[in-house]
């Protein structure tokens, strides 16, 4: 265990991840000049740890290995050792991952890598137990292994390491491309992903399963153009398991990091903000599409979780919540059958446990995962109790469960702030006012921008990291596009031109520090980074979208708007850049081919004007975003002041003082109406949904009336013939 009496340079940091290593008997070092200019004037090899804070894995190592005396004493006497936050340095995780991943054709975290001193990887893996077992070295025979290969195989490592680097390399080299149209593309990755889907479960693949929002997106958009049933089903059951399933937190809202099984029954406990933004707008963009409650609730349940336990005082949003506490994964989100019990009493656990699947074994270390098993209707008939009294159990033992789940040991939050991030999550907000029309949302999503403006925009350029009072690192790629994508976002939200020129500004910034002049598309890393071994761009999705792709789509969308070319351009070269690649493989680029059916569509193009104070204004404004329709482009008119940000607004105020909606689509331009009604048909319908979707609220109500019926006439037939009844 860490002690107190140690102590290294990572004490200096803020990183929450690094400061749990900061007393180990690791002599660590952060990124940096000194470390680095070490390994070279000792010639020592680096060792190479990154993780992150809410790593199960990592915390497993750093207890086996890193607190041990002896195998530190050994990595101290022999490397150079550095820590790295894969969060707070996204671009030397992405070198190095890509590198292990060259090596032993798969990685993960923890991430831990033998570099020569000029930064070249030559060995590693990712969790090595601290004593061979399970068919693994231990640790103390890696570390042998990686300081030998360095003093007797300089030539080897030389030569390998140079080959792992010219792999890596050339992989930023523009691959050849057809004239594939954005649906042909798109074609073919839903032939693939309906290959890999999960007929039972959702999901694709059938052993452990991510969310992956940006597959179910790209699903959404297919299914808008090809009006295919079989895709839009493939959407709901998925989004229907994982609401329903243990990777979703049943009490407390948000999901975990992912499935650890085909029937998402028990999660990787750690919940990260990046996920929650994505999955957000993913069930507000499924609302939209097929107006299923339960894709209502999951955003609005996703929000309150982020409003209660990952927003600082401030009003930005913290980055992870850990899987572990107490050295235990998920014992604060697991429960015995007992504890339930002995919280709502043999009756009311009864009815919980047969609806939630808890059994006195578990699923996880003889500990339940709540999951959605069994409907209200179901659970009534089975335990033989009226639906309004399964209905008030279930919300009664809710509220009771996560009163105590909240005494509990807390999970480790880690409360730096990325840029990205809350961008992400200023995006997911906005979009959450524009559909769901909670001004709360939208105040939250200005509060955590302005944050950010203020705190990390400086000097015309991004920084990445906010913590204790400090703003540290240089913005990657990902945070000029993800928060640029939230700042047109809450534009069309709150049509305030604050946002669209900052946007503007953002825009133009990046596309000067990023640009690959010759090539086209965006590295990670800006022109005046520090040198690494390799500058990369990384345009497949992982766990969240290409940031090439995010950044492709903003500009063309903030292009259109504004009618600035330049970024337009930009972003369209961007998807060109990357077509090749797409052509070869269009399953891993589902955010990219998005942002291409964007490119090539005609958008439908809407100008609202008129008193926000209006109620049939304010039912314009509610229709709009009613129906899913992914390339709508919504502004509003306010006055000339507006024709100098957005061009086609030209002319397009109230007519006769009444609200007014222009709608542009398919090259036409239609006359001016000024009804909810009449502008949904001017929008057209939605494709036809053909899913067996009901109203769960409505059909809990409809039995209530049909019990309280029953009940009556039954009480009815009492009376008449106890002779009460006779005059």
């Amino acid at each position: 265990m860490a002690s107190s009496e140690h102590k290294n340079r990572l004490t200096q940091e803020t990183s929450p991840y690094l400061l749990q290593h900061a007393h180990q008997p690791v002599d660590w070092y952060p990124w940096g000049p000194e470390a680095l200019d070490k390994a070279r004037l000792e010639d020592k090899p680096i060792f190479l740890s990154i993780g992150y804070s809410a790593c199960h894995w990592c915390h497993v190592m750093s207890r086996e290995c890193f607190d041990n005396e002896e195998l530190a004493r050994q990595m101290n006497e022999r490397f150079v050792n550095i820590k790295v936050d894969r969060e707070e340095r996204p671009e030397i995780d992405a070198i190095y991952m890509n590198a292990l991943i060259a090596m032993n054709g798969q990685g993960g975290w923890p991430l831990n890598l033998f570099l020569t001193p000029d930064q070249k990887p030559y060995f590693g893996g990712t969790y090595f137990p601290p004593v061979p077992g399970n068919h693994q070295p231990g640790f103390g025979e890696i570390l042998r292994q990686a300081y030998d290969q360095y003093h007797t195989q300089k030539e080897q490592i030389q030569n390998r390491s140079g080959e792992i680097l010219q792999k890596i390399n050339s992989r930023q080299t523009p691959v050849a491309a057809s004239e594939n149209s954005a649906q042909t593309l798109i074609n073919a990755a839903v032939q693939l992903l309906s290959k890999k889907f999960d007929e039972t479960y959702g999901g694709f693949g059938a052993g452990m399963k991510f969310p992956e929002p940006m597959l179910y997106s790209l699903l959404l958009r297919h299914w808008v153009h090809s009006e295919s049933n079989d895709v839009l089903m493939m959407v709901d059951k998925s989004l229907t398991h994982m609401a329903e399933g243990g990777m979703y937190d049943q009490l407390g809202g948000g999901f975990h990091r992912y499935s650890t099984d085909r029937e998402w029954r028990v999660p990787h406990f750690e919940k990260m903000l990046c996920d929650s933004a994505l999955m957000a707008r993913l069930y507000l963009d499924a609302f939209q599409a097929t107006q299923q409650e339960i894709y209502q609730v999951i955003p609005e349940d996703i929000f309150e979780y982020v409003d209660r336990e990952m927003t600082s005082p401030e009003g930005a949003f913290f980055t992870s919540q850990d899987a572990d506490t107490e050295g235990r994964e998920g014992i604060y989100f697991t429960w015995e059958l007992k504890e339930v019990l002995n919280l709502l009493g043999p009756r009311h656990a009864q009815v919980f446990a047969k609806m939630y699947g808890m059994t006195t074994a578990g699923q996880f270390e003889r500990r339940n995962v709540l999951r959605v098993v069994l409907d209200m209707e179901k659970t009534a008939e089975q335990e033989g109790v009226p639906i309004f009294e399964v209905g008030h159990i279930i919300k009664n033992g809710r509220k009771a469960l996560l009163e105590a789940r909240g005494k509990r040991p807390q999970p480790h939050r880690d409360e730096k702030i990325l840029t990205g991030w809350n961008g992400l999550m200023i995006s997911a907000l906005a979009r959450g006012f524009t559909v769901l029309r909670k001004k709360a949302y939208l105040q939250r999503a200005a509060t955590c921008a302005d944050f950010i403006w203020k705190n990390l925009w400086q000097d015309g350029s991004l920084l990445r990291v906010y913590k204790d009072g400090q703003a540290r690192f240089k913005g990657c790629l990902e945070d000029y596009a993800c928060l640029l994508e939230g700042l047109i976002a809450l534009y069309e939200a709150s049509f305030e031109s604050q946002w669209l020129a900052k946007s503007q500004s953002l825009a133009e910034s990046m596309i000067d520090r990023f640009w690959d002049t010759n090539d086209g598309g965006f590295f990670m890393t800006a022109n005046d980074h520090e040198p690494l071994v390799a500058r990369l761009k990384n345009p497949m999705d992982d766990a969240m979208p290409s940031a090439n792709a995010v950044a492709a789509s903003a500009l063309l969308r903030l292009g259109r708007m504004t009618g600035n070319t330049l970024f337009e351009e930009k972003g369209r070269q961007t998807v060109l850049a990357f077509q090749g690649e797409m052509e070869q493989r269009p399953a891993a680029f589902t955010a990219m081919l998005s942002a291409m059916d964007f490119m090539e569509s005609s958008p439908i193009e809407i100008v609202l004007s008129g008193s926000e104070e209006d109620k049939e204004y304010q039912k314009m404004q509610e229709t709009l975003y009613r129906d899913y329709r992914p390339n709508q482009m919504v502004v509003v008119y306010q006055g000339e002041e507006t024709v100098k940000d957005i061009p086609w607004v030209e002319g397009r105020g109230p007519v006769s003082d009444q609200p007014t909606a222009y709608v542009c689509k398919e090259g036409t331009c239609h006359p001016p109406v000024h009804t909810a009604h009449a502008l949904y048909n001017l929008l057209g319908r939605p494709p036809e949904i053909r899913l067996n979707i009901f109203d769960e609220d409505k059909k809990i109500k409809d039995m209530e009336s049909q019990e309280q019926a029953n009940f009556l006439n039954a009480m009815s037939d009492i009376f008449k013939h106890s002779g009460l009844g006779k005059k």
